[in-house]
């Protein structure tokens, strides 16, 4: 009798370290399954978004960028073809404008003011600082380029560091990579280019238009010998804040 009894007992006993065990292993498991962070999943796409493929520039857009940087004091000279041209001309990963322009004769002031709110340079300009300031004719035919701002490029409302040159306006006029740029010119001394560039014939000459920092520079192939220094003066006018 006492056997059975003591068998029993230990039964009991071992029953209840048995519940006791699992009771503290369940309490446990979930301590650490509270401690432990929850991680986010991982995105089921991880690759990079391409920048908008712009479309090419058509005259509304292009009047409308014009008149959004130069108000009416100037207009899109549509007497030549093609009058405008798009790529990245300063190097930006944003589209940039190049576009023909005339003056209007009837507020050639605002054009000539001292503070423009463009940047005027000329293709022939002298470096001298002590130059004296550049003005607009009347008739006279310019190239705006318009820097691009963001996604958008030159569409974009805060789109307005515009580039107006004097003597740039020539024949034949389209944009050309960097790349292409390079792969014309293998073997021959160029200049750093950043950006696309604006291939032209200017009096029966043949080159580019690059960005080079503080104006837009002329590359002719046949006359180029060595990279001009920055052209910081001949009437430069700065941008307004």
């Amino acid at each position: 009798m006492r056997s059975d009894q003591a068998r029993r007992s230990i039964t009991i006993v071992l029953f209840a370290l048995i519940c006791l065990g699992l009771t503290f292993g369940c309490s446990s498991n979930k301590r650490i399954a509270e401690a432990t962070p929850t991680l986010p999943a991982a995105p089921a796409d991880q690759t990079v978004v391409a920048s908008n493929k712009l479309p090419p520039p058509e005259p509304n857009a292009v009047r409308d960028a014009v008149k959004r940087v130069l108000k009416d004091a100037a207009v899109v000279d549509t007497t030549r073809n093609p009058s405008f041209v798009a790529g990245d001309f300063n190097g930006d990963l944003s589209q940039d404008l190049a576009v023909i322009i005339k003056p209007d004769p009837q507020k050639l002031s605002e054009m000539n003011e001292e503070f423009p709110t463009f940047i005027l340079r000329d293709r022939l300009g002298a470096l001298e600082t002590k130059s004296p300031r550049l003005r607009i004719a009347a008739d006279e035919q310019l190239l705006a380029i318009i820097h691009g701002f963001g996604a958008d490029g030159w569409r974009d409302p805060q789109a307005t560091q515009t580039y107006v040159l004097k003597n740039a306006v020539g024949s034949e006029m389209e944009s050309s990579s960097r790349n292409d740029f390079i792969a014309a010119n293998t073997g021959k001394k160029t200049p750093p280019i950043r950006g696309d560039v604006v291939r032209e014939t200017i009096q029966d000459q043949h080159g580019y238009l690059y960005y080079a920092g503080a104006t837009y520079a002329w590359y002719d192939p046949l006359t180029f010998t060595e990279a001009p220094p920055p052209r910081r003066g001949h009437g430069a006018q700065l941008m307004k804040p």
